[in-house]
């Protein structure tokens, strides 16, 4: 798949391909359309890897947006009368298509949840029912729904009927709907296979022949092909799409990871972890990329969590190498699944998260900061501190740190007050690099406990980096580490914040 995605054939591009080329080791920007879409050459440059990318055996159509892929299938194959089938938590362009749109011109749809009995579906199949409409996994619950098995269904009931899948969060790389069944492969160019939060584009892939006639000669009809300078962009972008999907999926495990043992994060939906209610599905047909979702605890306050982010963007769309999060209820979804009766399936506090390319540690100390403000920021608000004491236990971490400084190692210092008054510090050194233990708090806060230093009163934890000596971070405490100083005093207090703004919380304020 990686070479695909550079070359679109094992063996290389051919002859013809090297004079459309101009001999250029990339395919040149084409700006005129021809005669038709399909013949600008930097479009079918675009085409031909997507075609490859998506194991279709006719060649990929590309369009001006994800919606209008999913509005010409719509125009295309729906007419008056006819009746489709969607699940019930699908993005909400598409929700609304159906609802807003399509239903005015007697189109008729059911929304279904077909994640956990998939053959529910043929208590809803109708003698119109012409399309079936899937997304695995959905926006933005992260359901995985069985494509092999529900396409296996749909085509026994009837063969004319229709199976599209939406495959935008998964991308071509994580999961194949056609090989498993499906009649035609939905993406938003502009999520992963573009990357770089800078186009807008949509495709559609398929196997029939006769499907593929038809939307030919829509496209040609409708003109909202894809313009060749996003071509050009897009086709770059596939260049670095296994390399960024597995960084995506390597971070987004271990931030999903971290999510489910903090005390903020009621439950946390990312189809690799095995707590996901469809893993089982996502072991045999794939579906993982940088999307997850949580909810938030009852008393956590959303939008206090979105305001405290400092590093990750709140924003809408995905698949960028920047880390953005949206809360569907207040942004996205606020007009489909929200204002509709779903069995209470949407929390108020779930969130969306496009896990980006930063550095984890980096994106987690953001989230963990925000999760804290979201539970405790009346407490903050009463601890903000220009203590003495705390400035000097900072300053003493500082020291410490400044007197072990190794290059490409980061310190992390803890330093404590003890309950009479006397200062102690421990160390643990940490690699700079991007897979080194996230955690090392909990080895220095232990080096000073295994040398006796247990009468706790107050403790902070900075992190120092390599390439600047005078910068530093204060960690707030993992889980473990909240753990082990309330089991030496329940009452100790811990320096969170800043060191320009430090916050004084107690400990038990924090499990």
């Amino acid at each position: 798949m990686d070479t695909l995605c550079i070359h679109h054939d094992h063996d290389g591009i051919s002859d013809d391909e090297v004079k459309l080329w101009l001999n250029g080791v990339v395919p040149p920007i084409y700006l005129s359309n021809g005669e038709k879409p399909s013949n600008n050459p930097t479009r079918q440059a675009l085409e031909q890897t997507l075609t490859c990318l998506d194991k279709a055996s006719q060649p990929t159509l590309t369009y001006s947006s994800g919606l209008a892929a999913a509005i010409s299938v719509c125009l295309t194959f729906l007419k008056k009368d006819d009746h489709a089938i969607i699940v019930d938590d699908a993005y909400s362009g598409t929700t609304n298509i159906f609802q807003d749109c399509l239903s005015r011109w007697s189109i008729h749809s059911s929304f279904i949840n077909l994640s956990e009995t998939p053959s529910i579906i043929t208590q809803h199949f109708l003698p119109n029912t012409r399309l079936v409409w899937l997304e695995s996994p959905s926006n933005p619950s992260m359901r995985l729904v069985d494509i092999n098995t529900i396409s296996s269904i749909v085509h026994s009931h009837d063969s004319s009927i229709i199976v599209i899948v939406d495959n935008t969060f998964a991308s071509p790389l994580n999961q194949s709907p056609l090989s498993l069944g499906a009649d035609i492969c939905l993406s938003s160019l502009t999520k992963y296979i573009n990357g770089h939060s800078d186009v807008i584009g949509g495709s559609l892939s398929m196997n029939r022949k006769d499907l593929h006639e038809k939307l030919v000669s829509n496209q040609s009809l409708f003109h909202m092909n894809l313009s060749p300078f996003d071509c050009y962009l897009v086709r770059r972008g596939l260049n670095t799409l296994p390399i960024r999907m597995r960084q995506h999926m390597k971070n987004a495990y271990q931030i999903a990871q971290f999510l489910e043992r903090h005390p903020a994060v009621e439950h946390v939906f990312y189809p690799a972890l095995p707590s996901h209610p469809q893993h089982e599905i996502y072991k045999k047909q794939g579906g993982a990329s940088g999307m997850c979702s949580y909810i938030l605890i009852e008393k956590a306050d959303v939008e206090q969590f979105l305001l405290a982010l400092k590093l990750c963007t709140v924003a809408v769309s995905l698949g960028g190498c920047e880390t953005l999060i949206e809360s569907p209820a207040i942004m996205t979804h606020r007009s489909t699944l929200y204002a509709i009766d779903v069995s209470g399936q949407m929390s108020e506090k779930l969130i969306r998260m496009s896990v980006g390319l930063e550095n984890v540690r980096d994106i987690i100390m953001d989230l963990d900061r925000a999760l804290n403000r979201s539970i405790n920021q009346d407490i903050i608000n009463n601890n903000l501190t220009n203590n003495n004491d705390d400035l000097e236990l900072i300053d003493e971490a500082k020291r410490i740190s400044h007197r072990l400084y190794q290059s490409r190692v980061h310190v992390i210092t803890a330093a404590l007050r003890t309950t009479s008054g006397r200062i102690y510090s421990g160390t643990h050194f940490e690699s700079s690099q991007a897979h080194a233990s996230i955690c090392g708090e909990v080895s220095a806060i232990s080096a000073m406990m295994n040398d006796g230093y247990q009468d706790l009163a107050t403790i902070v934890v900075l992190r120092g980096f390599d390439e600047d000596r005078n910068r530093f971070e204060i960690i707030n405490p993992c889980n473990r580490c909240r753990v082990l100083i309330n089991d030496l005093n329940s009452n100790a207090q811990v320096i969170v914040g800043t060191t320009d703004k430090p916050i004084r919380m107690t400990i038990s304020d924090l499990i």
